[in-house]
């Protein structure tokens, strides 16, 4: 296994993999086991990759596949906005290492798009201590480096298709320093900061949108992120909605 060249911010730890079922499943299994915040699991290829919503994710080698633990010291409803920190490190990461050749859009709740497709995935998974205290979060990204999956249920591009092919343990530590940059302003500031970096790279604002949610579907246009991080929908007769969980369609007819 040819070395890695990742430089890890203070509070990083890194556990490298050439190969493992999901880096989210062991990323959890690190927890258990007591695993400290900032532990992020690295693999080459997943067997067992997945996506939201338990959608298979392709991973062959030349990809990005990573997991990261964090244990936030707040309620899960609160951690769970943690995903619009990664989407937007993530995002000016992959700008950063193509030397702007590449700016992602964040697609509500939990993807990056270039062109109106997907480069990368995001996923995240929790426990919970008595009551609703965070245990941990781990936080799992898939970025299509060097291929984008044929067989993907929405249309797909990777940063070589875009002709900007960059090395994975340099948009890794690029993202590990984003993520570092971004953590301690959430923790002094909340929520708001983050929730207007991810709006400037918002994907499909002031544009149509359907939500099918469990018992009804709404549509209308997407106007925002409330401040809880819920996308709000304007039906044409002025109506807001607030939307916490849910299937999005955009006009573009990604999900």
């Amino acid at each position: 296994m040819t070395a890695r060249t990742i430089r890890l911010p203070e509070g990083f730890h890194l556990h490298e993999l050439e190969a493992i079922d999901s880096t989210n499943d062991e990323a959890k299994r690190l927890a258990d086991k007591g695993a400290q915040s900032g532990a992020l699991v690295l693999a080459r290829t997943q067997t067992s990759g997945r996506g939201r919503r338990g959608r298979a994710w392709s991973s062959p080698v030349g990809n990005l596949y990573s997991s990261l633990l964090l244990r936030p010291t707040c309620s899960l409803a609160e951690a769970a906005r943690l995903t619009f920190l990664i989407a937007v490190s993530m995002a000016e990461a992959v700008e950063m290492v193509t030397g702007n050749q590449v700016r992602p859009d964040c697609k509500w709740p939990n993807d990056l798009m270039v062109n109106g497709r997907k480069i990368c995935g995001i996923l995240l998974e929790s426990a919970s201590n008595q009551g609703s205290a965070t245990d941990y979060l781990v936080i799992g990204t898939g970025v299509n480096v060097a291929f984008a999956p044929d067989d993907a249920e929405r249309p797909a591009t990777s940063l070589s298709a875009l002709g900007a092919p960059v090395s994975v343990d340099e948009l890794v530590s690029t993202y590990l320093a984003r993520i570092a940059h971004w953590l301690p302003i959430w923790e002094d500031k909340g929520f708001g900061p983050v929730r207007e970096a991810w709006l400037s790279r918002g994907y499909g604002i002031g544009q149509p949108v359907v939500a099918r949610l469990t018992e009804r579907e709404l549509s209308g246009t997407f106007v925002g992120l409330d401040d809880d991080g819920s996308l709000v929908l304007r039906e044409d007769n002025g109506t807001e909605h607030r939307i916490g969980a849910g299937e999005v369609f955009f006009a573009t007819g990604s999900e």
